[in-house]
């Protein structure tokens, strides 16, 4: 019993600190899974979503011991490939500690989801503020800093400085693939506080929360994961009126809601420089990033051409895509300049990563990973506003079509999480079915 609470209390830590440092999320989530093995109980029979997710990653391990194999066991292979890629198989570790959840301890699952989400959002809305980097505040109580890291600053408003928000993560893609994960479900819930006639000030409560997450959202700028939590929400639409669902009833409030933002976009971009800098990617406008993807994807075609099957191998996308950049840059060397200077780090797509670095096969398991959760969100049992938190995964899958999110481990985490909360609600409401 005593386990018991053990086990629960660092799982619901490594939810709410993975808002605050990976490295706190990861370190709870370690003490969870030794938590979990100490209970000895076996989930019960796995199925499609843990075993295709179990395959997935056993092929990618494979992989990584066959190619230090092939380098004659040079320890540097193994240690550079777990590294990079593979390292990511122990967040996997996070959905395995969902499958022994009971029904009863789920409500406090959701706690720990609220709170990532409350101290998510307010450490963006706080970094818009700040000059610094909220992040390095985490940092510097366990090593020495010789210098505090500035923010993205858009302008100054007087006094007031307005910076792109990254709440504590390191990166404003990283903070955008958290929020594109849970601003589903802060939709709906404002949306169900509305229809369930819930008292006027936890309307007006969810209604702020709302407000202040969007534009949290808005100024982190991150069109991808925009992008998808946008598809969220339109799942999240088609399962509500599916469900026939009540609309709400005022709908001059959420119409009004609209009319003030419209009204307040006009007006922003009319009188300030910084907002437009903001929205006007969003209505088509190129980015720097937009016409280094061309390059990026084409580089990384050549990586799959020539390693379809067991792909390059983690920890080498680096070094074989510097030599697939010389030798389009030889074949088309009126464009030298663009292959030189565009990023190198990672494929900023999802599946043409996976692709590279494992091969077709294992992206074809990714795709059927893809699909069993997805088909999984379509079947749940859950109630609103509870499957909102499932919206936010299915946009990620569509987000990681422009950026690598699947490879940020910032992100992974709180993903794992998500997909195994959806896991067990849906097998424990099968197992209630049969009985």
């Amino acid at each position: 019993m005593i386990s018991r609470k053990f086990f629960l209390f660092f799982l619901c830590s490594s939810i709410v600190t993975s808002a605050i440092s990976v490295s706190l999320g990861q370190g709870f989530l370690m003490l969870a899974v030794i938590s979990f093995l100490l209970q000895r109980q076996l989930p019960d029979r796995p199925r499609n979503i843990f075993l295709i997710a179990s395959l997935f990653w056993s092929a990618q391990i494979l992989i990584l011991l066959f190619n230090y194999a092939n380098s004659g066991f040079e320890f540097m292979e193994l240690k550079r490939g777990w590294n990079s890629e593979t390292k990511d198989v122990f967040l996997f570790f996070g959905f395995l500690c969902f499958t022994i959840l009971k029904k009863e301890e789920l409500p406090l699952i959701k706690k720990s989801f609220l709170i990532f989400t409350i101290v998510l959002v307010s450490t963006g809305f706080i970094s818009i503020f700040s000059d610094y980097r909220l992040g390095w505040l985490i940092s510097s109580l366990y090593r020495d800093m010789k210098s505090w890291g500035f923010q993205h600053n858009y302008s100054r408003i007087g006094s007031l400085s307005i910076n792109l928000p990254i709440g504590l993560m390191n990166t404003h893609l990283t903070y955008g693939g958290l929020l594109l994960l849970v601003y589903p479900w802060i939709f709906f819930r404002f949306l169900y506080s509305i229809v369930s006639k819930e008292v006027t000030k936890i309307r007006l409560l969810w209604f702020g929360f709302i407000l202040i997450a969007t534009i949290v959202f808005l100024l982190n700028n991150a069109r991808s994961s925009m992008i998808g939590a946008g598809f969220g929400l339109f799942v999240g639409t088609i399962i509500w009126i599916q469900r026939k669902l009540p609309r709400p009833n005022r709908l001059w409030i959420p119409v009004l809601c609209l009319i003030i933002v419209i009204a307040g976009s006009f007006v922003s971009w009319k009188v300030s420089e910084p907002f437009r800098r903001v929205v006007a990617p969003l209505l088509g406008s190129e980015k720097h990033t937009d016409s280094g993807r061309n390059f990026i994807w084409d580089s990384t075609f050549q990586l799959i051409q020539a390693n379809p099957w067991f792909g390059v191998g983690p920890g080498h996308y680096g070094s074989e895509i510097e030599i697939a950049r010389k030798e389009r840059s030889e074949t088309f060397p009126e464009l030298v300049y663009f292959y030189e200077v565009t990023q190198r780090g990672h494929a900023h797509n999802d599946y043409f990563h996976i692709a590279a670095i494992y091969g077709i096969p294992v992206l074809i398991l990714y795709f059927l990973l893809v699909y069993f959760i997805a088909n999984s969100v379509f079947i749940s049992k859950l109630e609103f506003p509870d499957i909102g938190w499932t919206f936010g995964i299915v946009g990620f899958f569509l987000a990681g079509l422009l950026q690598c999110y699947f490879q940020d481990d910032e992100v992974v985490i709180f993903f794992w999480f998500i997909v195994g909360y959806l896991y067990q609600s849906n097998r424990l409401e099968t197992n209630e079915s049969s009985q």
